[in-house]
């Protein structure tokens, strides 16, 4: 490789431009005065009374509530109950533990001493 010459240096700009001001203030969010987060009381319908083919309304489905999964103590109940139930050939043991991995069963509370109440 050769050694550096003055050719490799950067160039300075060919034109002297003073900095860019701006005086205005940037746009912030909204522009209108509501935001909209909050939703009157009276402006929520049933989906069965809107016709959703009105270009002025804006239709917004929540979808439904969604199953807890199970707890980690829960799933390893579970689980272990799925073990037990296939090594020892019980289906019910099995399905218990399935359905409280689905989150459509709980696991039994403990239960503690006598168990006659």
């Amino acid at each position: 490789m050769s050694s550096s010459s003055k050719d490799d240096a950067p160039r300075p700009p060919s034109k002297d431009v003073e900095p860019t001001r701006v005086n205005t203030a940037p746009q912030q969010a909204s522009t209108s005065p509501d935001d909209g987060a909050h939703i009157p009381a009276d402006q929520i319908r049933n989906p069965s009374e809107v016709d959703r083919n009105d270009p002025n309304i804006n239709v917004v489905e929540i979808p439904a509530e969604k199953k807890q999964s199970p707890s980690f103590k829960e799933q390893v109940f579970a689980y272990a109950q799925v073990i037990r139930g296939t090594a020892l050939g019980k289906s019910d043991v099995k399905e218990q533990g399935e359905q409280v991995l689905r989150g459509e069963e709980t696991i039994p509370a403990k239960r503690r001493g006598s168990t006659s109440n």
